[in-house]
C-alpha cells in the first residue's frame, strides 16, 4: 500500500510539470517546442564553432563574458553568452539542458515568458560575477576568477526550473533544486555555483511575484461580477484538480 501511495504521489507531482509537454507531444503541436529546437541548434553551433580557429575567436569575442570585462563588453556579449557552452563542460550536456528544460517550459509558460525569465536570471547572474569577487571569501570568491569564463546557459536553465517549480507548486522539484545547489556549492564552491544559486533565487522570486500579482486581479474581476468562465484559473489549481482525478 505504501508503495502504491508513493507511486500515485509521484505520478501526481510529475503530472504538474510534465503534463503540458506530454499533451503537446500527443497532439503533435511541434510549434510548442520551437524554443527548445532553436536553443539546441544555437548551443550546438557555438560549441562546434569554438573548436575551430576562426569560430573560437568569434565565440571568445562575442559570446563569453568574464568578471573583469567592462560593462560595455558585457552588454555586447550578453545575448550569445546565454547559449555559449561553458568551457569546463562538454557542449552536448548544454544541448540536453536547453532542449529538455526549454521544451518543457515553453509548453507550460509559453515561449515569451520562458525567454523573459531565462534572460532576467542570466543577466543578473552575469552582472553579479564582479560583486562576488568584491565580496571575497567566504561569501564570495577570490580575484583568481577575474578572467574566468561565464557559466554558459546553465544559469538561465536553473532560473526557468525554479520559476516552473514555484508556479506549478511542485515541491519535489524545489527540493531537487535546493539539493543540487547545496551539493554543488559544497563540492566546487566557485563562481559558477554562486551564479546558479542566484539564478534559482531569481526564478523563485519572479514566480512568487507573478502569483502574488495575479491573485488580486482575479479577486477584483470576481468582485465586478465577471463570469467565472471568462476567468483564467491559477495554473497550480488547474493542475492539482487534474492530478487528483488521476487513478
Amino acid at each position: 500500500m505504501a508503495i502504491r501511495a508513493a507511486l500515485r504521489w509521484l505520478r501526481r507531482e510529475l503530472h504538474k510539470v510534465c503534463w503540458p509537454a506530454a499533451e503537446a507531444l500527443r497532439r503533435r503541436q511541434w510549434h510548442r517546442f520551437a524554443l527548445a529546437a532553436f536553443s539546441a541548434l544555437l548551443v550546438t553551433g557555438l560549441g562546434c564553432a569554438f573548436r575551430t580557429p576562426g569560430g573560437h575567436a568569434f565565440v571568445e569575442a562575442y559570446a563569453i563574458t568574464r568578471p573583469a570585462d567592462g560593462w560595455a563588453t558585457v552588454a555586447l556579449r550578453l545575448p550569445l553568452s546565454m547559449f555559449a557552452p561553458a568551457a569546463l563542460l562538454p557542449f552536448w550536456f548544454a544541448v540536453v539542458q536547453v532542449a529538455v528544460v526549454y521544451g518543457a517550459a515553453q509548453a507550460v509558460l509559453g515561449w515569451w515568458r520562458t525567454v523573459l525569465v531565462a534572460a532576467v536570471g542570466h543577466t543578473l547572474a552575469t552582472c553579479s560575477a564582479h560583486l562576488w569577487i568584491l565580496l571575497g571569501r567566504p561569501l564570495g570568491v577570490g580575484h583568481g576568477y577575474d578572467h574566468f569564463g561565464d557559466a554558459g546557459p546553465s544559469v538561465a536553465v536553473v532560473t526557468v526550473i525554479a520559476y516552473v517549480a514555484v508556479t506549478r507548486c511542485a515541491g519535489w522539484l524545489v527540493g531537487v533544486l535546493v539539493a543540487y545547489d547545496a551539493i554543488e556549492l559544497t563540492v566546487f564552491n566557485g563562481l559558477s555555483q554562486r551564479e546558479h544559486l542566484l539564478g534559482a533565487v531569481v526564478g523563485a522570486l519572479c514566480a512568487a511575484g507573478r502569483v502574488a500579482v495575479s491573485r488580486p486581479t482575479r479577486g477584483a474581476a470576481a468582485g465586478r461580477g465577471v463570469d467565472g468562465a471568462d476567468l483564467v484559473e491559477p495554473v497550480s489549481q488547474t493542475l492539482a484538480a487534474r492530478a487528483r482525478s488521476l487513478p
